[in-house]
């Protein structure tokens, strides 16, 4: 078996020369009339390796993929480029309409032009689907007129949901072979570095770090697949420190009960039947290992360690997966809590050795990874962060070159695909650098919205907007959407676009006065992105394996798309997509379900007539579905009673309330807020704050 996949390798491999040849070499008309006339690859490639000077071009290209490598990066910005004209062209197709979103508003600020109407550029959806290129043929549209400035086709992603590239996707075995072991073997020693991968170790390793099972393939298959889908983003533990010392046995960066949390959200984008309780029951994926991080949490006396921080965010994170929001809300208050403690916002002093480096850099990812997952919670929440306004952090962690081009790979039950059309730079330091930027954003944005001593007023508003776009200006060029296409850098341009939804969402009735931005159309135009980031990693990845917040990125843009078929400003298309890729997520997160739910409970509340797909309706009662439950551990409950938030206590006159300019109080009927027990903004009168209702005369 050995023998025939080293053949297929080596036949591959002879592919990739001849085509690399084609690209670059200055014969490539005499390469094709030698393949018209039947001669054999093998001996158009023996031809060119003796034509001396004129194959220079191509030979490094070769080189370089018998290396393992079918793409190239360009040592100036680890930038991803494909020389198969196939992958190519199946690349470009899936990133067109994500690289499209430069060509529409990106939810930048709008003009007004003479007649006072609001004009976006169009996305161009349908020239997506022909195949033709999106820029110039983009038009200017009016969305007053339009409405549905995308002009969503009834069907934007295929049918059998499979990638674009490769053949990576395809169902995994459920026995081992030899095949499968040495795939796994090629990813994990890919992913997590020499020492790895049971086929290729020269000796065992120390500990596996968890009594839930002693099959260290399993274990190390599990760490992989964390570290190859979930992995940079809110991740408060440094890669390199963490797998060095789990092989060495070292406890100091490395535990049991942060072990057993990887391994947890590892088994959640694998169906192998050891990782669940119940074998054929996707929902307790990793509930093992889970319960396992639970017990050895309780026995902790003193938690103000610093791989005890780690976990807990870990743990809000996969509790995110699965939809228990009152949970994961409250590790990750623990985490930043504990980190802040422990004093890992603060700078140390240090002579710079390489020690005192070694050290900061695992600090300073500690603190950010805690940092950044509590301002996400408390944006999709609507509250203020733990921490304070003005408070100055720690530096985000330095680069580590050999780590920022390392190669990503997709990995999956199956280990590491024999193609890999797929392999690009996983810029890994830039994008927990730049997701940590967002993440201070986000701060403000919070403070700005939900702080007690201020009301938000428009000004304010339009400025915290502004941040936000010039951050997204400002990103470096490896992240930019086109360049590369790790699921790590689209998830950060879905949570830029979900940070800029859910800040102008609870104002989608307002306008701002003295300002051609309108909340309706900023909020129309991030839920467009989201989803057309969405069909990008769905035409790449599958929406099988997707980060944990990702159900939450496409819940709240599909609120948005109702809200827009609720008003008949737009078709019913965009919504029907995102129930079908919340269906899609269903075996990986549990709030996927949860999310389809709330979608069609809010249509019914709202009365807006949807003809929901007949694989994407929730049987069962939704109204009862979505009441708050005694125990019930999510803060997504939409079919909210009185009695259910009716306070039987309150401090007279230092209750602040919301007022219209004839002092007539106003809670529940201007802010839009589709989850009664989220928070929402503070809205002073409303004249003076600079909002008037939409259509109103003022």
């Amino acid at each position: 078996m050995r023998n025939e996949i080293e053949e297929l390798r080596a036949r591959q491999q002879k592919n990739e020369r001849l085509l690399a040849a084609l690209v670059a070499n200055e014969k490539s008309e005499e390469v094709l009339e030698r393949l018209r006339t039947g001669e054999t690859i093998e001996a158009v490639l023996e031809r060119l390796d003796v034509g001396g000077n004129n194959s220079d071009k191509w030979k490094g290209k070769a080189i370089e993929i018998m290396q393992g490598r079918s793409s190239r990066v360009t040592t100036e910005a680890n930038i991803t480029t494909y020389p198969q004209f196939g992958t190519n062209q199946a690349i470009n197709g899936a990133l067109r309409g994500a690289r499209s979103i430069g060509h529409w508003p990106r939810s930048m600020p709008a003009f007004v032009d003479n007649q006072g109407d609001f004009t976006i550029h169009n996305a161009a959806w349908d020239a997506l689907q022909s195949g033709h290129e999106v820029g110039s043929s983009s038009r200017l549209v009016n969305l007053n007129a339009h409405g549905d400035a995308l002009g969503w086709p009834a069907k934007a992603h295929s049918m059998d949901r499979s990638p674009l590239i490769g053949t990576w996707h395809q169902g995994s075995k459920d026995v081992m072979d030899f095949t499968t072991e040495n795939q796994r073997d090629e990813g994990q020693t890919n992913i997590l570095g020499d020492g790895f991968a049971a086929g290729k170790r020269l000796e065992p390793i120390k500990e596996i770090w968890t009594d839930v099972t002693n099959d260290e393939r399993l274990v190390e298959h599990l760490m992989a697949l964390y570290f190859c889908w979930e992995y940079p983003t809110f991740a408060s533990l440094s890669k390199e420190h963490f797998l060095d010392d789990f092989r060495s046995g070292n406890p100091k960066h490395c535990s049991s009960l942060l072990v057993n949390t990887v391994l947890a959200i590892g088994c959640r984008f694998s169906s192998q039947p050891a990782t669940r309780t119940v074998a054929f029951d996707s929902m307790t994926s990793g509930d093992h290992f889970f319960a396992e991080a639970k017990r050895l949490l309780a026995q902790q006396q003193d938690k103000h360690i610093l791989t005890t921080v780690q976990a807990l965010g870990l743990m809000s994170i996969r509790e995110a997966s699965i939809g228990r929001t009152s949970e994961a809300t409250f590790y990750s208050g623990q985490s930043i809590r504990l980190a802040i403690e422990m004093g890992l916002h603060l700078e140390h002093q240090s002579g710079g050795g390489e020690l005192e480096t070694y050290e900061h850099a695992v600090r300073s990812a500690t603190f950010w990874g805690a940092f950044s997952l509590d301002q996400c919670w408390c944006l999709t929440i609507g509250q203020l962060p733990v921490f304070s306004r003005d408070t100055k952090l720690i530096t985000t962690p330095s680069m580590v070159d050999n780590s920022e081009a390392s190669p990503w790979i997709p990995y999956t039950d199956d280990g590491a695909p024999l193609e890999r059309n797929c392999t690009q730079p996983s810029n890994v330091r830039s994008v927990y650098k730049t997701f940590a930027e967002l993440s201070e954003l986000v701060h403000r944005a919070l403070y700005t919205c939900y702080s007690p001593n201020t009301v938000l007023n428009g000004q304010a508003l339009v400025s915290i907007y502004t941040q936000f776009l010039a951050w997204y200006d400002a990103i470096p060029e490896v992240l930019r959407l086109g360049h590369n296409f790790t699921p790590s850098v689209l998830f950060t341009h879905m949570y830029y676009h979900y940070a800029i939804l859910l800040l102008f969402r609870p104002l989608i009735k307002l306008d701002i006065l003295s300002s051609g931005i309108r909340p309706r159309d900023v909020c129309y135009q991030a839920a467009d992105a989201i989803s057309t980031l969405v069909f990008s990693y769905d035409q790449l990845y599958t929406l099988r394996r997707t980060p944990s917040f990702v159900p939450y990125f496409v819940l709240t843009s599909s609120i948005t798309h109702l809200v827009g078929y609720g008003s008949h400003l737009r078709g019913p298309e965009a919504l029907l997509q995102c129930m079908s890729d919340l269906h899609a997520m269903d075996e990986c997160h549990g709030f996927a379900k949860r999310s389809r739910q709330i979608l069609q409970y809010l249509a019914l509340e709202w009365d807006i007539a949807v003809t929901w797909n007949e694989d994407q309706e929730i049987a069962g009662d939704v109204k009862a579905l979505c009441r708050p439950k005694k125990g019930g551990l999510n803060k997504f409950c939409v079919n909210v009673e009185p009695s259910d938030i009716k306070s039987t206590f309150r401090i007279d006159g230092n209750s602040i309330s919301t007022y219209d300019d004839d002092g007539n109080e106003i809670l529940n009927d201007t802010l839009f807020s589709p989850f009664p027990l989220q928070g929402r903004p503070l809205l002073g009168p409303m004249k003076k704050s600079g909002f008037k209702l939409t259509g109103s005369d003022i």
